[in-house]
């Protein structure tokens, strides 16, 4: 339809007229860009911004510290779909968020559903029915829109745009929304795969794979970028490498590196009658090859980053599930799911009413359906690494210590004394090639276990590595911590390439001692290894069950794993079509396949709790909404029953809850987990009740806060922040279901007082 538009405007309008209605620009200063591109307000030539004042922006580029964001898709509409809310969250920031679009996302070149045209539903496309650099240019003007909109409010705000290097020989295009200059765009133009799955050696898969030496780029029509390129494989490390040097961030996003394969694997590969050449053989995944190979990409040229550049900041990295969230139950609530569909409505030219366009290669993608744009992908937003709940831990000594990954690797904070407000950190622990998530977990003899999962790509998936990790604690006294060498308990899968499948550990520890370790397998099932009380791990074996009747993957990850007082280990996991649950038939004894729970769905990961009394409490969400459910198995009972009377905290994700109280004497329960605007709420409860409200944070934190009880017997939050700062909240007193304390930085400061955090939240995110 805004196709349709913009030919009707463009019919009156002579370039000088166009020139004038797009803000008085006498003339376009770039090569390539037309008077159909600043009529449209899309671009603007490009000027010198950098006298423009931006509020917020924190430490310049180059400082160690501060904020700057960077995500990595492969298509112009991946963020909107699979980075968004938080893509929002991070262009409103005002720091540094950069977006890096590594294809041209050109397909077949035709604009439209398949067949319409055929059907006599789409009028012919003024610059032809398959025109591939036409349809270039159209998503990039959708998603400028998009982010405009997003940013400002107003889909037409002006970008400027422009042609630059990132490695030597090579053009991209560079767009900078001039309302929001903090929000850039990178485009490298390669060619997409263009299917979803099929081994097309001409694609991101076929060159990180080595099926091809090099990959061509698409120029967009009316673009600033001279000629087409091609690209090594090193050359698209080396780019991303590139933007990386140059806005040094704090957190970077990427698609799914790890994405789960289709459970029915066509023949040869998805290739027909004919088998692909060697390197690309591979599974057919429940994603777009080209979502895969952009997060690779990612990862290799980050962790090259790291290795070279050791003055670069503190930084986190965070995943996301891509079309497979199509099979799982949606996540968001409507409060975050109205403004992200909103942004997709714009991308798809469905927005009411129309914004007039008068390019001819079209401000919109028109592939997507209504049911694309409003339900099938738009309603998940999903973390690979569904997070830890066990991230911040006590130790035998009665402090806190909190563990993060960053570059790569482990880092740790410290409470100075136990009790007490200040803390030691960040420090290093070790590690390299960690990847998703971390748990810190108590041992029977009162030291700490870290667990993780190492990562080790390598362009052929056969030498690459995914391991389960731990490292010991071999010091108490420190400050920091001392641990020992990352040791290795490998995956339940054989095969490398299944091994890449392998989910998160959850881990926990039953009264005698034994420390049990859970993971999702290729299989969709759960897999574990125990360590007995003397030390001994046994090998990974599985826990059975019936995978297909929990959904079309199986189990998703964000397992649970609860070690009741009697010995009893009970073990949960989200699927699409039932709650998987495992349970030991005696104490001491391996859990095995358990009647079904009978309980609702969950739309993510789940969190559990023993209570001191040996009841089973279980908190998730449930599907298609913000709602948390709670739970619960009292002793000796033979149902589980809902409690249903938790308040709204909204957000989406992990919910995490403890007993709070000292001396062994637990007094009341305390929750956190994340809310709409990307903050914490938080609350607590006496006795064995349900918290009555929560006390919500509006400060934007990375993935899922961790909560831990101190030795006075109060619950403490933790969030990390995007500039990779620990941040606190505790309870305010031991008395059961005390409010919590503002939000301050885990340094040398108290935690109560008006407003401790008020200077810092304005300095970062």
């Amino acid at each position: 339809m805004a196709e349709g538009m913009a030919g009707r405007l463009a019919g009156g309008l002579t370039r000088r007229r166009a020139l004038r209605l797009g803000g008085g620009v006498a003339a376009a200063t770039l090569a390539g860009v037309s008077g159909w591109e600043l009529y449209q307000g899309v671009f603007r030539p490009a000027r010198d911004t950098a006298a423009v004042a931006t509020p917020g922006v924190a430490s310049p580029i180059g400082q160690s510290t501060g904020t700057a964001f960077v995500h990595v898709i492969a298509h112009a509409d991946d963020g909107l779909y699979f980075h968004d809310p938080e893509l929002a969250l991070a262009m409103k920031s005002g720091h540094p968020c950069v977006v890096v679009c590594l294809t041209g996302g050109e397909s077949d070149g035709y604009n439209g559903l398949e067949g319409q045209e055929l059907q006599g539903k789409k009028p012919p496309h003024p610059l032809g029915p398959h025109n591939r650099p036409a349809y270039v240019r159209a998503r990039m003007n959708a998603l400028r829109r998009a982010l405009a909109w997003t940013a400002t409010g107003d889909l037409q705000s002006s970008w400027t745009i422009s042609a630059g290097e990132l490695v030597p020989g090579h053009q991209v295009e560079i767009n900078t929304l001039e309302d929001a200059p903090n929000v850039k765009l990178y485009w490298l133009q390669l060619q997409e795969n263009r299917t979803i799955a099929r081994p097309n050696p001409d694609s991101l898969r076929g060159l990180y794979l080595g099926a091809t030496a090099t990959l061509g780029t698409v120029r967009p029509q009316e673009s600033p970028v001279q000629g087409t390129f091609q690209y090594s494989r090193q050359d698209v490390v080396d780019s991303l490498k590139a933007v990386f040097r140059k806005y040094r961030p704090s957190l970077v996003r990427t698609l799914d590196a790890n994405p789960i394969h289709a459970q029915k694997q066509p023949p040869n590969y998805g290739n027909g009658k004919q088998p692909p050449v060697p390197q690309l053989r591979l599974p057919v995944y429940t994603d777009h090859a080209d979502h895969i190979y952009s997060a690779l990409f990612a990862h290799q040229a980050l962790e090259e980053y790291w290795a070279d550049d050791r003055q670069s900041r503190l930084c986190q990295v965070e995943t996301y599930r891509g079309y497979v969230n199509e099979f799982l139950p949606w996540n968001l609530g409507v409060d975050l799911l109205a403004p992200k569909r909103e942004a997709l409505e714009i991308y798809a030219g469905m927005e009411t009413p129309l914004a007039p366009c008068a390019d001819p290669a079209g401000c919109a993608d028109h592939k997507l359906s209504t049911f694309d744009v409003t339900e099938r992908w738009a309603r998940s937003t999903r973390y690979v690494a569904p997070g830890a709940p066990d991230w911040v831990a006590r130790l035998s000594d009665g402090r806190l210590a909190a563990f993060a990954l960053l570059n790569g690797g482990a880092m740790q904070w410290v409470q100075r004394s136990a009790g007490e407000d200040g803390w030691t950190g960040p420090t290093q622990v070790g590690g390299s090639g960690l990847t998703g998530q971390i748990s810190a977990v108590r041992q029977p003899d009162g030291s700490l276990a870290l667990f993780s999962v190492r990562m080790v790509l390598d362009q052929d998936p056969q030498r690459s590595v995914r391991e389960v990790v731990f490292a010991t604690q071999i010091s108490g006294l420190d400050k920091p911590l001392v641990f020992g060498d990352w040791q290795s308990l490998g995956a339940p899968d054989g095969d490398p390439v299944q091994n890449m499948e392998m989910g998160f550990p959850t881990v926990t520890v039953d009264p005698n001692g034994n420390t049990y370790v859970f993971v999702r397998t290729f299989s969709g099932g759960v897999a574990f290894r125990v360590r007995n009380a003397e030390g001994a791990w046994q090998p990974w074996a599985s826990l059975g069950g019936d995978v297909r009747a929990f959904g079309l993957i199986g189990v998703q990850d964000g397992l649970a794993a609860v070690a009741a007082p009697d010995g009893r280990v009970h073990v949960f996991a989200p699927g699409a079509k039932a709650l998987a649950y495992w349970v030991s038939p005696t104490p001491g004894a391996v859990p095995r396949p358990a009647t079904a729970v009978g309980l609702p769905l969950s739309s993510g990961p789940l969190s559990g709790l023993a209570l001191a009394d040996g009841t089973i409490r279980l908190c998730y969400r449930e599907p298609g909404t913000s709602t948390i459910v709670v739970a619960e198995l009292a002793p000796k009972a033979k149902a589980w029953r809902v409690v249903d009377n938790l308040p709204d905290a909204g957000g989406y994700g992990l919910v995490v809850a403890r007993e709070t109280g000292s001396a062994g004497a637990a007094t009341g329960v305390a929750m956190v987990t994340r809310n709409d605007a990307g903050g914490v709420a938080a609350a607590a409860a006496a006795g064995t009740g349900l918290p009555a409200a929560w006390q919500s944070n509006a400060d934007f934190h990375v993935h899922v806060p961790g909560l831990a009880v101190d030795v006075k017997g109060r619950a403490v939050a933790a969030a990390m922040r995007a500039d990779g700062a620990l941040y606190l909240s505790r309870q305010t007193s031991a008395a059961p279901g005390a409010p919590f304390t503002d939000w301050a930085p885990a340094a040398d400061r108290a935690l109560g007082g008006e407003n401790p955090a008020q200077t810092a939240n304005q300095q970062g995110v």
